[in-house]
């Protein structure tokens, strides 16, 4: 297969915005805050402070945790 055929302009596609978010906006591309996960994410967030790569995911997780440790004292 050669990188001219056709097939391959999805991933050409996809290359070329991973390159212009690494150029244009490097910080906003962060790890997600949970320790066990391996994603990282771009930032759209208003203000820059999003920490996690999913709020269903990761973030719910970390939230639920918290909200059981003030419960339980712990």
């Amino acid at each position: 297969m050669e990188v001219d055929d056709p097939s391959w302009g999805p991933a050409w596609h996809a290359a070329d915005n991973w390159l212009h978010l690494v150029a244009d906006r490097p910080d906003r591309i962060r790890p997600c805050a949970n320790d066990t996960c391996v994603l990282h994410f771009y930032d759209i967030s208003k203000n820059g402070t999003r920490r996690w790569c999913s709020m269903a995911g990761c973030g719910n997780r970390a939230k639920a945790q918290r909200h059981y440790a003030r419960r339980t004292g712990a």
